[in-house]
């Protein structure tokens, strides 16, 4: 598999000095790929959440987890453009994957050659480009129709995309919309379990999700246009909008303070629009090879609506309209020169540039409050998770080298980047000032070095090594969150420092006739990690600190073997262990999203005369043994089979269809942090334990018809 994250030049994933996974489009359509933490399933140490808190009811997917490294930490692109961050109960699933050709992950900083924010690593999504469509037709024309069903969420997925060529001018364009509801977790238990389930009421046990209504709709659009073989110009657009509609159940009929809580609908709306214009010329000089360079704007938005009625002990009818919306509106541009020469016997090939980007963050929230029995309107502006608005402005230099050595044996990789950060706030009127916290601007400048190195020992094995660094300034929301939050105080922290990392890695490749493997281990340091909603000792009040220092370690291996041109197995696997200290001197504790030991094993069946491909895959996990707080719930091993069956009856049909946890085996896959010891029971009410379990038997069908 070609990666081009890893190095930012086209580069096979055996031969970089870095750790990554390509997830093909033929692998995400085989096993009828459900969303990105579907995507996620067989990747040990790298997972993604699904958020089920009271104040996030739709459902959400959550972040990457990269290493035990999560949210804004990782960076996600789409064709090299940014994906919104994350807030406070917010999320960053703002990509569907119909028009995706290729997922790159990157294992482990990639600051030195995408950006500073690349703390724990990056998932880069590449879109569907018309050659995927008309490769290989004897027409100048193809389209391609999807499907897909999925009885997890009871998603249902169509789309259609078309390409043409006339001359050097190529159309792509695309459309899918998808529906989906609550998820079904048919082993989680009603009692809630290990923690018990403090909702009395009949309305929504402690083993069912509040119910939610989903659609979605996707677009993608690209114009190539080729006036010389060397030259090439490229227009995107792309939309992408997700509405969701929550009937809010856990707390109806509850009475709190004389008021009883009536119908809570509740709406959020995920959207992203890009337009990106690109070029790219194979230049051909003695000193410079080629150009390639993008311009992006892409607008980014969470929109909540909150309708909510409530009846009062003097038997009054009082009616909250709440909003909430979260803005990102990138805009953004890389040049990426590329060179190659020969010094003193050896090869050179540069890769050098500037990458550019300003974001403008908004953050608004309001709160309208009508008595109906007595018409007094109140409005509040602002509350709850309120922080100021801000411009982030990043302009960075970079420069790699592959300098190959000993005839080609050796190939050793340095690489700088020239990082520029400043993070200018807006306060708006809604924003509360502490003394002495007031919003500032903040600046930051730092060279971020890497290198990385492949040694061939012969045409079968190779060794590699990396050593990378980064460094992530603070977000709007960690630096400048500001309001009072019921019964307590969110205190700003414009003294927060910026995240840094060091990480090393290194291990053994092999690439056989039939098969290959890659067995590695890693190391990484974390200083001034930042923690969010830290509660300040002796008061209410929360805010965001740095911790001392956080400590990772792992092994991650893959391999894949051809036993006969129709048997192939797989595996891949991944080992954690980390410990966090507070504050220096502090005593060290475990580091709670450090992923414990966790497994794949494929084998995969083709026939090739019948149109058939079968797979069969097997899960396994093994319990968590270490948490930084002893109350901590922690989760039991388990054992999940999968099976996939792929049938291609006719040329231009193909049939997909699997089941995933075929023994309804009852396990937690991601969860973390979870204090069975809290004395405060509306935890346990508004996100009950039983959530987080796995799904059980699902199962999924799709289908594929080109013209």
């Amino acid at each position: 598999m070609i990666t081009v994250t890893a190095t930012r030049q086209p580069t096979l994933a055996l031969d970089a000095p870095a750790t990554v996974t390509v997830i093909s489009r033929e692998q995400i359509q085989s096993r009828v790929t459900r969303d990105v933490q579907d995507l996620m399933r067989y990747q040990p140490g790298v997972d993604i959440g699904r958020v089920t808190s009271a104040t996030d009811p739709w459902h959400n997917l959550g972040s990457f987890t990269i290493r035990g490294v999560t949210n804004n930490r990782v960076q996600i692109l789409v064709d090299g453009t940014r994906v919104i961050e994350r807030i406070t109960d917010g999320t960053r699933d703002l990509v569907d994957l119909p028009f995706i050709r290729q997922v790159e992950i990157l294992r482990g900083p990639g600051s030195t050659l995408w950006g500073a924010d690349a703390l724990g690593g990056i998932v880069s999504y590449s879109n569907l480009e018309p050659d995927d469509l008309l490769a290989g037709k004897r027409k100048n024309w193809a389209v391609r129709s999807d499907v897909g069903y999925d009885s997890f969420d009871r998603s249902f997925s169509k789309s259609v995309i078309g390409a043409v060529q006339a001359g050097e001018w190529q159309v792509l364009a695309g459309f899918n919309h998808r529906t989906a509801h609550e998820p079904k977790l048919t082993t989680a238990r009603a009692d809630g379990g290990v923690a018990g389930c403090p909702r009395t009421l009949r309305f929504l046990p402690c083993n069912v999700l509040d119910p939610v209504d989903t659609s979605g709709i996707n677009f993608l659009g690209k114009i190539v246009f080729r006036p010389t073989p060397d030259q090439q110009f490229k227009l995107t657009g792309e939309l992408f909008d997700r509405k969701s509609t929550v009937t809010q159940l856990y707390d109806y009929g509850i009475v709190s303070s004389s008021i009883r809580n009536g119908d809570y609908s509740r709406d959020q709306d995920l959207s992203r629009y890009r337009i990106q214009f690109a070029h790219q010329w194979n230049v051909g000089l003695p000193l410079l090879d080629g150009i390639r360079w993008n311009v992006s704007y892409s607008p980014q938005e969470r929109s909540l609506t909150n309708r909510r009625t409530q009846f009062t002990s003097n038997n009054q009818t009082r009616y909250t309209l709440g909003t909430l919306n979260y803005r990102e509106e990138f805009l953004q541009g890389d040049i990426q020169f590329s060179s190659s020469f020969r010094l003193l016997g050896t090869e050179h090939r540069l890769t050098y540039g500037f990458q550019g980007d300003r974001i403008l963050t908004d953050y608004r929230r309001q709160d309208i409050v009508r008595n109906l029995s007595t018409n007094v309107t109140t409005v509040t502006r602002g509350g709850g998770f309120n922080f100021a608005n801000a411009t982030t402005t990043r302009a960075d230099g970079y420069l790699q080298d592959e300098i190959a050595l000993m005839n080609g044996r050796l190939t050793v990789s340095p690489g700088l980047r020239f990082a520029n950060y400043t993070i200018d706030p807006r306060p708006d009127r809604d924003y509360r000032i502490v003394p002495g916290k007031a919003p500032r601007r903040l600046d930051s400048s730092r060279l971020i070095p890497q290198i990385g190195a492949v040694f061939r020992l012969d045409d079968v094995y190779a060794l590699y090594g990396r050593y990378a660094e980064g460094f992530k300034m603070p977000t709007s929301q960690q630096l400048f969150t500001s309001m009072p939050f019921g019964s307590s105080n969110l205190v700003p922290n414009p003294d927060l420092r910026p995240e840094t990392v060091r990480s090393y890695e290194a291990g053994v490749r092999g690439r056989f006739e039939d098969g290959w493997f890659s067995l590695g281990a890693f190391h990484t340091e974390y200083k001034d990690f930042i923690q969010e909603l830290f509660q300040i000792p002796g008061t209410t009040d929360y805010t965001s600190r740095n911790l001392s220092r956080v400590q990772l370690s792992g092994i991650e291996a893959s391999a894949e073997w051809a036993f006969t041109e129709s048997l192939v197995a797989t595996s891949s696997l991944s080992y954690q262990y980390g410990n966090q200290k507070v504050r220096p001197g502090a005593i060290r504790t475990a580091f709670d999203a450090a992923s414990p030991f966790k497994a794949v094993v494929g084998l995969k069946w083709i026939s090739p005369r019948y149109g058939l491909e079968t797979e069969v895959l097997a899960t396994f996990a093994s319990p968590v043994s270490r948490a930084s707080i002893p109350t901590y719930f922690k989760a039991d091993g388990y054992t999940v089979w999968d099976a996939y069956l792929n049938w291609r009856p006719t040329e231009n049909l193909k049939i997909r269809a699997g089941v995933q946890n075929i023994f309804e085996a009852r396990y937690f896959p991601t969860i973390r942090g979870y204090d069975l010891g809290t004395t405060d029971m509306r935890v346990f009410a508004q996100n009950p334990l039983e959530l987080q379990v796995g799904a059980g038997r699902t199962w999924k069908i799709g289908a594929t018809l080109d013209f």
